[in-house]
């Protein structure tokens, strides 16, 4: 219960702080300049799958609020394949287990501040839940281009195994 109501806090506070800041400074998607800087100094996957899928443009319709993906041939390619990629877990929702869940190349600091353009993150959909970690993991599966332009997710890994 505790780690419960210490989620809901934090996150509390997350929001209040995305919502100070919700225009990113850089002009690109996710964090604010100055939080993207000192994200670059926490722990980073290093998983070469994630330079190929930063390739994708992501455009955004601001009046909409819609996301739209272009897939480079290299990424197209991946569909339907077997993958295997590392990462840190952003939990979609407060469980202590999920099986549902977006992996991201950086290290997470806040539940409602992703790290990362829409490029870098990778909702996962495991077979069985997993304990909520703050450690890299790994997940092996189908790879496949999920372009949900509401959320700003083009890419999925579902049906494989996590480390």
């Amino acid at each position: 219960m505790k780690t419960m109501l210490a989620f809901v806090f934090l996150t509390l506070g997350c929001a209040a702080s995305a919502a100070v800041k919700s225009v990113p400074q850089n002009g690109t998607f996710g964090q604010p300049a100055d939080e993207q800087a000192a994200q670059m100094g926490l722990p980073q996957s290093d998983a070469s799958l994630w330079t190929l899928l930063r390739q994708t443009k992501v455009s955004e319709d601001a009046k909409r609020g819609l996301y739209t993906a272009s897939f480079p041939a290299d990424v197209k390619a991946l569909s339907g394949q077997t993958v295997t990629l590392t990462g840190f877990m952003l939990p979609i929702d407060a469980w202590t287990h999920s099986k549902h869940f977006l992996l991201s190349k950086y290290t997470p600091v806040c539940a409602f501040c992703p790290p990362g353009a829409p490029n870098e993150v990778v909702e996962v959909i495991a077979p069985k839940s997993i304990k909520v970690t703050e450690a890299m993991i790994t997940v092996t599966g189908k790879f496949s281009l999920a372009n949900d332009s509401e959320k700003g997710l083009f890419f999925r890994i579902e049906g494989g195994a996590t480390q």
